[in-house]
């Protein structure tokens, strides 16, 4: 080897050592940097013909593609239920439990007390203004249960539109990722921080829906849902789009709705859960209250024979009698009939002789009061769709619907921590093998360093060879 070529070789020593030195002490800068990959340089040398000359080949990501899918896949489900759990607690927590005083439940043990009282002393003015009380009591304790419930629908839509937007956000930032690795020179120090950027963006999607992913050769990332639909094909994205009227998702022209039949969508991801909470956990929630409501104005209207055909009992449905077909939304418009309510310029002592009496009844006369205490311990008509069982009492029914709705919530929860350990245990396995450990790359600058002590002695020895030979001469 001349001694050109030696110190070409030297040279080209000291700049590989750079830039190892370079994305080693990158290494160390970014040590606790969130979705930051651990690198290393690979260096690789030129025939003897070509002079000898040291290069780094590539900047290598140290990627573990198995450990990354299952991490994200553990984090899709996480979210569905940390969106379920908080949907569901938000609501909960206006509801109360089965023994709570706010609670429905409590509500209507107390208007069953008042009834009781009514039938002991059915003359008694206080009695029958108790029951009046009560039942205002109980009817907005169901409103308000019902408001609160409306509430978190309409919060859950609000959280909808937002993912749904930042979504949008990130595969638009994808594409624009995609746009410079295509341009980007491959196994460069540059384009491997453009791919520490794309996983933690391909991570946030999955954080809000689970996706599948495809590399091509030049690190394009393309998206897709679970079921298949694109959501980024190297630079062409399908927008996302929720349809405010009929609640359902879209991705372009495909739906994508989780838990649709047909759809192209997904099943896990913080808008999984909150389809859940629009599409099933809390329709089911409303149609309880209102099965209970509807128990209840059904019940008292069979039990009055005052009434005539079509007349509203001692619960209304916002003052007319019960119908079938106007069952939604019923909780939040029962109300006591204004006919025993004094304060609405009605009589007492209909609650006593019956709302369609039309004059007083025998002042002892517990008759009616009994048979409006029968609807605690009758069966309710059967409601579609409550996911509770057939032929239970308003006391029962509203103790199940309760502790239904509590334990949903609870589950919701603990299915959330359970899958949380379980996402964090793969990400430990996944930064073991990706993150950056600080002894291994404190132990890489020593050998850096002696590389480039090594390189350094080599051009330091043929300079002096050089000015020898030139002496010589």
């Amino acid at each position: 080897m001349s001694l050109n070529s030696a110190l070409s070789t030297a040279r080209s020593g000291l700049d590989a050592t750079q830039v190892w030195s370079e994305v080693t002490a990158r290494n160390i800068a970014n040590a606790n940097t969130d979705g930051y990959v651990a690198k290393d340089a690979t260096l690789s040398t030129t025939s003897a013909g070509q002079g000898g000359l040291v290069t780094v080949s590539t900047v290598r990501r140290e990627v573990d593609a198995s450990l990354d899918r299952m991490y994200r896949l553990a984090s899709s489900k996480m979210n569905t239920q940390q969106a379920i759990s908080e949907g569901v607690q938000a609501y909960t927590a206006i509801l109360g439990q089965p023994n709570d005083a706010r609670s429905p439940v409590a509500r209507l043990g107390d208007l069953q007390t008042a009834f009781q009282t009514l039938a002991n002393s059915p003359a008694s003015a206080a009695a029958q203004q108790g029951v009046v009380d009560a039942g205002n009591t109980l009817a907005q304790s169901l409103h308000d249960t019902a408001g609160a419930l409306t509430e978190v629908r309409g919060e859950v839509t609000t959280e909808i539109k937002y993912d749904v937007s930042d979504l949008n956000r990130t595969l638009y930032k994808i594409a624009d990722l995609n746009r410079q690795l295509a341009t980007s020179q491959t196994g460069a120090p540059a384009t491997a921080d453009l791919q520490d950027e794309m996983g933690r963006l391909v991570q946030t999607v999955s954080g809000m829906v689970d996706v599948q992913t495809r590399t091509d050769a030049s690190g394009q990332v393309s998206l897709y849902t679970a079921g298949g639909t694109p959501l980024v094909e190297a630079q062409k994205v399908s927008d996302v789009r929720y349809d405010d009227g009929t609640g359902k998702l879209y991705a372009g022209s495909q739906e994508i709705t989780p838990g649709a039949g047909g759809a192209r969508g997904f099943e896990n991801g913080s808008l999984a859960g909150l389809f859940q909470l629009q599409d099933r956990i809390l329709p089911t929630f409303g149609r309880q209250l209102d099965a209970l409501a509807a128990g209840l104005i059904q019940g008292f209207q069979s039990q009055d024979a005052s009434l005539a055909p079509g007349q509203a009992g001692f619960f209304t449905d916002a003052g007319g009698a019960y119908d079938p077909v106007k069952i939604d939304g019923l909780a939040s418009r029962i109300a006591v009939n204004a006919a025993v309510d004094p304060a609405q310029g009605g009589t007492l002592g209909r609650v006593r002789d019956g709302i369609g009496a039309t004059s007083p009844g025998a002042a002892g006369d517990s008759t009616q009061a009994n048979a409006f205490l029968a609807v605690f311990t009758r069966p309710m008509p059967a409601v579609p769709g409550t996911d509770l069982a057939d032929g239970l009492s308003p006391g029962d029914f509203a103790a199940n619907m309760v502790s239904y709705q509590q334990v949903t919530g609870t589950r919701a929860q603990q299915d959330f921590t359970q899958l949380q350990t379980t996402a964090q245990t793969i990400d430990a396995s996944r930064q073991s093998v990706e993150g950056v450990n600080l002894d291994d790359q404190l132990q890489k600058l020593i050998v850096i360093q002696h590389s480039y002590a090594a390189n350094s002695k080599m051009m330091s020895v043929i300079s002096q060879m050089m000015d020898a030979l030139i002496q010589a001469v």
